[in-house]
Formats: structure tokens, C-alpha cells, sequence
């Protein structure tokens, strides 16, 4: 029995799932999900109901849709034979805390990072602090200051690297392959966030070269909400730091186990099933719809740009980033409250970004927009800054 359609109707009425009394350019946050995703899951979930999840039937389904699903994800990832490599997880941050908590290091270890993770990436890393471990954040000015930065903190014996591949904060590409190739050059681990990139950017794990890469459903694949992987190129060497039924093998009342040779070591407990089927249908979308998102994300950023040039607004990353992120920061500031207008006034969704130095609005599209969409917006936004000005 099948739940998932190999060449589902990619129209955008068929995968608009918002209502039509919006417009949303939050995909940096969350997707929403396809409706043939959101239907797939539905459709699996309401099958398993009906014969229970640990009938025979029931539990041979849930293991079989879960094994399929870390080799589909592996062949979307550019590792068509790393089935075994793929960790199912239910987000972004559970992958994060799971591998940053199990890092194979020395006893006070140097951690590298960037000021452009979210913060599922940096509270894991901070707390391993509590082991006694550094860590350094390194600032993104330009490629070639921060790959010097990086360099310097290898030759300052760091262990580890966690960076983005495509940055939450600006929409930017990090150089992540030359990082992760100095991180390799010093015998140290890497980790790649690729929770912005997955959907809008393509991928492949082989050719990024990092140790471990992390993943979710929910944003740019446009799947549902709770599910997430993990790439491990080399899962033997990662002890785990949580265990659970699904972890191991074997175990005695002596405390010995044996955890699987596989990525699964690190999956330790039920998971809903079903929406992982919604993941499969999400990725069969993407298969069908193939280069036509790059292609649609690039000229809607153009013409965004384009329509917001004059406004008074100094853009955060570049504009040749090939991303469907663009933030953006005003002059004037005000920035929470343009935000807040824009939504209570004018029913558009944008995001307020804020930090120590930024005050800035983040703007995320995704193929599904229209051109109408992105001129009304820099619309709004023109008379927006017009009246903070």
C-alpha cells in the first residue's frame, strides 16, 4: 500500500496551502505544507490507527516507511547509497543537539562557530561549555576575512566547527566547503546547519565534505512540521549521548549494550511515522518540480531588489545571494513596528531580525510567490517607511 504520489500535480493552486486573505514571506520560518504533503501524512496516519501501531502489520509498516525515508532523503542530498547514514530526528535543533552533544573530542575542547547561526545551533554549542570546552564565534564580514578567522582558530587547536550553509540572518551562502576543508586539513570535525538550504538550494553532503550535516522538513521543503535528519558521514566514530530503545541492538540488565553500526544509533524513541510520509511526498514535489525553484527564487529576489532599491533600507547580505532571504535594515529604524503595521494594516507577514548591532526586517519568499505578491509588498513597505520617516 502506497500513500505517496510519484508525480503529484506541482501547480501552485495544487500547493498553495495558505488562505487567500494573506500574503506570507516568513519561509524562513516555516513552509507552510504542501497540501499533498499534509494529505499523505493524513492518509498514513489514519491507515495506522486502524491497525495499530505495534500490531505486526503496524510495526512492520512503521519501520519499512521509516527505512524509506532516510534513503530518500539520502538520494535528495546527493548520497544516493547513505540510507545508512541518515538519522531521523523531529527538527533542526534536535539534530543540532544530538551531534554538538556527541562531538568526538579531546577534554576542553576549542569549538569554532558563526555569528550567523540561530540559536539551535549556538545553545547546544554553548553548552558545552558546562564540559569545560571554548568556544569561538567568528563574524562573517567576507569570505575571505572569515576563512582567515576560521584558519587562525584551527592553528589555535580548535576541534570542531557548527556553521550554517545558508545563513538565517542575511540569506547568505557561507563559503562552507573551504571552511569545512580547514576544519578536515586539522583533523577536526565539522557540522553543516543546512536547515535554511535544503529546498532552496541544491545539495550535495559528498561535495560539501562535511563530517555531519543537519536538515528539517518544515521550511523550504514545505513539509511537515516535526521532521528532520541528520547526515553522519562516519556514524561509528559518534558515540551518542542519548539512548533509547530504537539506539541499539542488544542490552543486559548489566548495563551493556551494543548500539547499532548505523546513523539510528542516534534515534532513541517513537516518532510520528506518518508525518515523515508527508516529508516523502514533500521531496517528490521537489523531484518533479526540479530547477524551477532555483530559477523562480532568483528572479523574485531581482525583482524585489529592484522594487525596494530606493527605499531607506541598507541590505544585510548581498544581491547576488541565491537565496529567497533578503533582510533588509532601516535607516531610520523602527524596524519591530514597520513589522507589526505591515501585519496589522496591510495582512503581509515578515519577520523582525534584532540583535546586539542589527534591527532589521527579514523578507522570505519561495517559488510559490507571485510577481504581484513582491510588488505589493515593496508597496506597502514604501508607504511603511514613509510614515516612520
Amino acid at each position: 500500500m502506497t500513500f505517496v504520489e510519484p508525480r503529484p500535480d506541482v501547480s501552485i493552486e495544487a500547493l498553495q496551502a495558505l488562505n487567500d486573505d494573506l500574503l506570507y514571506f516568513n519561509v524562513a520560518g516555516s513552509g507552510p505544507t504542501f497540501p499533498v504533503a499534509q494529505r499523505a501524512a493524513e492518509a498514513y496516519r489514519t491507515w495506522m490507527n486502524g491497525v495499530g501501531m505495534f500490531s505486526h502489520v503496524g510495526y512492520d509498516s512503521y519501520n519499512a516507511e521509516l527505512s524509506e525515508t532516510r534513503a530518500d532523503l539520502a538520494r535528495f542530498i546527493g548520497d544516493p547509497d547513505g540510507a545508512s547514514r541518515i538519522v531521523l530526528t523531529q527538527s533542526a535543533t534536535d539534530g543540532l543537539n544530538t551531534l554538538v552533544a556527541s562531538l568526538p573530542l579531546r577534554p576542553g575542547a576549542l569549538i569554532v562557530t558563526t555569528a550567523e547561526e540561530h540559536p539551535a545551533a549556538l545553545l547546544p554549542v554553548y553548552r558545552r561549555q558546562d564540559r569545560g570546552d571554548q568556544v569561538r564565534v567568528v563574524a562573517l564580514r567576507d569570505d575571505e576575512h572569515f576563512l582567515s578567522d576560521v584558519a587562525e582558530a584551527f592553528r589555535d587547536g580548535a576541534q570542531a566547527i557548527v556553521l550554517s550553509l545558508v545563513s538565517c540572518r542575511t540569506g547568505r551562502r557561507l563559503p562552507v566547503e573551504a571552511a569545512v576543508g580547514l576544519a578536515r586539513a586539522a583533523g577536526a570535525v565539522s557540522i553543516v546547519d543546512c536547515a535554511q538550504a535544503l529546498g532552496q538550494v541544491p545539495i550535495d553532503v559528498r561535495a560539501l565534505g562535511a563530517d555531519a550535516a543537519v536538515f528539517l522538513g518544515h521550511k523550504w521543503l514545505h513539509g511537515p512540521l516535526a521532521t528532520g535528519a541528520a547526515w553522519v558521514a562516519d556514524p561509528a566514530r559518534w558515540t551518542p549521548s542519548r539512548v533509547g530503545w530504537r539506539s541499539r541492538t542488544e542490552h543486559d540488565l548489566a548495563g551493556h549494550m551494543t548500539l547499532n553500526e548505523d546513523a539510528t544509533r542516534f534515534e532513541i524513541g517513537t516518532v510520528d511515522v506518518a508525518a515523515f510520509v508527508g516529508l516523502r511526498q514533500a521531496l517528490a514535489v521537489h523531484r518533479a518540480l526540479g530547477p524551477r525553484v532555483g530559477e523562480r527564487v532568483h528572479t523574485l529576489r531581482a525583482r524585489l531588489l529592484r522594487a525596494i532599491g530606493e527605499l531607506p533600507l541598507d541590505l544585510l547580505g548581498h544581491a547576488d545571494d541565491p537565496t529567497g532571504i533578503v533582510v533588509v535594515q532601516p535607516r531610520s529604524g523602527g524596524a519591530a513596528e514597520i513589522v507589526q503595521r505591515v501585519w496589522d494594516e496591510d495582512r503581509i507577514v515578515i519577520k523582525h531580525v534584532a540583535d546586539e548591532s542589527t534591527d532589521a526586517i527579514r523578507i522570505s519568499f519561495w517559488a510559490l510567490h507571485r510577481d504581484a505578491d513582491v510588488d505589493a509588498l515593496a508597496t506597502v513597505l514604501s508607504k511603511r517607511l514613509a510614515v516612520t520617516a
